[in-house]
């Protein structure tokens, strides 16, 4: 998976907000808030590819948290982005 062109994390007023930029995105209305470790991971993905098991290693790095927590959560959380086309197989 990777992240679709033209959706960039900034800090609005002291919150996590995605939004798209470009020409590509022009229709795009919705702003989408992430929270503390959902902005996160997202940082985490730069440029590359990744994977949810990729997500949850960065997961576990970082927060503490159970490995079968740490997957449920980053599958619900890839499912998110998915149904909001941010981001791509």
């Amino acid at each position: 998976m990777k992240i679709k062109k033209g959706f960039n994390l900034r800090n609005v007023c002291g919150e996590q907000v995605l939004v798209a930029e470009g020409k590509e995105n022009i229709d795009f209305s919705n702003l989408i808030s992430m929270n503390e470790t959902s902005a996160y991971l997202w940082e985490s993905i730069g440029d590359r590819e990744f994977t949810v098991e990729y997500l949850v290693e960065q997961l576990l790095k970082e927060y503490e948290v159970d490995q079968a927590t740490a997957q449920a959560d980053v599958q619900a959380l890839v499912q998110q982005w998915k149904e909001a086309e941010i981001i791509e197989d």
